[in-house]
């Protein structure tokens, strides 16, 4: 949670665009030292970025705007427009046109990671692919067990939407079938209540 002068100044900057150290001082109600040393505090975490800007007279001042690494600071909803956008689609898609919409997500999802599974051997296509899923929040890591590799996710970045929506997780199925190029078969499920999703992945 942000601390809540530096709140403060996320949301002015979110409804302004943009403030300099004077603005925000004078509209939070605290002293420009003590709004600097929060700024210092939001550009280390980058969640904030500072232009210099020079007018026709006077010294140069700094301008502060957002970056996009704020945006995870402010509500969204996303999986309430996914699901009413999946609900329509299958108010008016056959089980084929669902079935092609799954692999058309699945196979452009893949060809955004494939670049880095090139020239890799399974073992190391594997790891990387446990890479890859931790980066899209999904905490996972990988084993040998019994003759075969299982990847392991924690969390399901996708779980609001995955529990009204079961082809979210066909997709993720596929989006992994692709990426390492054998055959993978999952074996526990967040969405099914256990702790969390399971791999295997043919040797």
């Amino acid at each position: 949670m942000v601390q809540k002068t530096r709140r403060q100044i996320l949301d002015i900057l979110k409804r302004r665009g943009s403030a300099t150290l004077e603005e925000l001082a004078k509209e939070i109600g605290l002293s420009s030292v003590t709004i600097r040393a929060h700024l210092s505090l939001l550009e280390r975490d980058d969640l904030i970025a500072s232009e210099e800007v020079r007018g026709k007279v006077g010294r140069p001042h700094f301008v502060y705007s957002l970056t996009e690494h704020a945006d995870q600071h402010f509500p969204t909803a996303y999986h309430q427009i996914a699901h009413r956008f999946l609900e329509c689609f299958k108010d008016v898609a056959t089980p084929q046109q669902m079935d092609l919409l799954i692999n058309k997500v699945a196979q452009r999802w893949a060809d955004e990671k494939t670049g880095r599974l090139v020239g890799k051997g399974l073992a190391e296509r594997v790891s990387e692919v446990a890479r890859i899923r931790t980066e899209e929040g999904a905490i996972a890591e990988w084993e040998r067990c019994n003759g075969s590799f299982v990847i392991h996710q924690h969390h399901c970045p996708a779980s609001r939407i995955a529990l009204l929506h079961p082809e979210v997780c066909q997709a993720e199925l596929e989006y992994l079938r692709r990426l390492l190029g054998v055959s993978v078969e999952r074996v526990s499920s967040i969405r099914g209540g256990e702790l969390r999703c399971s791999y295997r992945v043919a040797l």
